[in-house]
């Protein structure tokens, strides 16, 4: 690997965002088994019994919350899970409205659309054999079956009605799913498009909504509606649920303006808060979604914008059993303390950055880094820090780690 100003400042600040995801999984290490846990519990266990969950992850700088959250989103994936990752610093989430539109913009709704088709076809329908676009299932029953196109119509409407008939999709998001059903098989891009936009949260009109038999909009009155139909709808195709995973939540604390990154006012962080704290008092009907919120707890644990600065939010998250060790239960998870726990997880750490693939995407390193690292990082981005230096021969000054790497790769105790 060429050594450059690049390499060498991925070697002092290694961060999950300049991964690709192919060494996610190879450089991954669980701290007391957080990972496991919940996709043991959560995304096995309550989730896909139709529960909902929230969970809000914090930690230094460097303490591995958005390795965590690619490295999740993956096991999801492995799981059934359709997986949505929502970057707070570019998506702004004051509201549940807006929270919608970030998850919208992340999904596929052809893809989804289509798969509505296909499972109509197979399982109301009964023709498993048909493996082609669903857009061709018509032409193709004609042919194979000396079936009237007038007929299969009929039924591909009946069907779908039938899928979603006793389901819980809001009634707006079960109109928009079959009018997009019907536009995709008729090859109407124009209005697909169009249906489209709706999920995705944009305006359309009243007359284009009547159009399509919708009632509203995206509002704030019916976004958790529509958040909920999606994971409802998702569940409704044969996958297990909806994971939502939101990163650097911590911009809601800013209180100086940045380009290119959403400000929040006291009253618009305040509205995020209570979003939150609605999420996780709904969660548990919210069947079929689990969320989970990522950012850096110096930021959070701020008395005057960080999450004690809304007492209900706050007193929500300190409601939690209280025990000696981290409790991996609990809505508010600190990643920081279960390193300091979690001994195994910290001694495996540096050897698995050294026998690992170091693979990055340079153009991703972050260059908006602190000129030293220090004890403000994290345990994982020292360690990680070091063992980067040593093979690259690049010393990085002030790295404040006080446990040296011993021969075995761990720490001297």
């Amino acid at each position: 690997m060429r050594e450059n100003s690049r390499t060498t400042e991925f070697a002092a600040y290694p961060i999950a965002e300049a991964l690709p995801d192919s060494v996610i999984g190879d450089l991954f290490v669980d701290p007391m088994d957080i990972e496991a846990f919940w996709l043991k519990w959560y995304l096995r266990g309550f989730v896909p019994l139709g529960y909902g969950k929230v969970k809000l992850l914090v930690g230094r700088p460097g303490s591995g919350k958005t390795h965590l959250l690619r490295h999740l989103s993956q096991k999801a994936g492995d799981e059934g899970y359709r997986v949505a990752i929502v970057d707070a610093k570019v998506e702004r989430i004051a509201l549940i409205d807006d929270f919608y539109r970030a998850v919208a913009g992340k999904l596929p709704w052809q893809e989804l659309i289509e798969k509505t088709l296909r499972l109509v076809i197979v399982d109301q329908l009964g023709y498993p054999e048909f493996q082609d676009d669903p857009r061709e299932f018509v032409a193709w029953a004609e042919r194979s079956r000396g079936l009237t196109a007038t007929l299969l119509r009929r039924d591909l409407r009946e069907g779908i009605d039938h899928l979603l008939t006793g389901s819980d999709l809001a009634q707006d998001f079960l109109i928009a799913v079959r009018t997009g059903a019907d536009h995709y098989l008729a090859g109407d891009e124009e209005g697909q498009a169009q249906v489209i936009r709706w999920f995705n949260g944009e305006r359309l009109g009243a007359s284009l909504r009547k159009a399509f038999g919708l009632h509203s909009d995206l509002n704030r009155r019916n976004a958790r509606g529509m958040l909920v139909s999606l994971a409802g709808w998702v569940h409704l195709l044969g996958e297990a649920g909806l994971l939502l995973l939101v990163d650097n939540v911590d911009v809601l604390t800013a209180s100086q303006r940045v380009d290119h990154r959403p400000y929040y006012t006291r009253l618009a962080r305040d509205q995020a808060y209570e979003m939150i704290r609605q999420l996780i008092d709904e969660s548990p009907f919210t069947p079929y979604l689990m969320t989970v919120f990522a950012g850096n707890d110096s930021a959070l644990s701020n008395p005057k914008t960080g999450l004690p600065s809304y007492p209900a939010l706050w007193a929500r998250l300190q409601t939690e059993v209280r025990t000696l060790r981290p409790n991996r239960f609990s809505d508010l998870v600190d990643l920081d303390a279960l390193w300091e726990q979690g001994t195994q997880a910290v001694e495996r750490l540096p050897r698995v950055w050294n026998d690992g693939d170091l693979a990055w995407n340079e153009d991703r390193v972050e260059t908006e880094t602190p000129t030293t690292v220090g004890l403000e990082w994290g345990i994982p981005r020292r360690m990680v820090s070091e063992v980067l230096s040593a093979r690259f021969s690049d010393p990085v000054p002030e790295i404040g780690w006080s446990g040296p790497l011993d021969d075995q790769g761990g720490t001297d105790s």
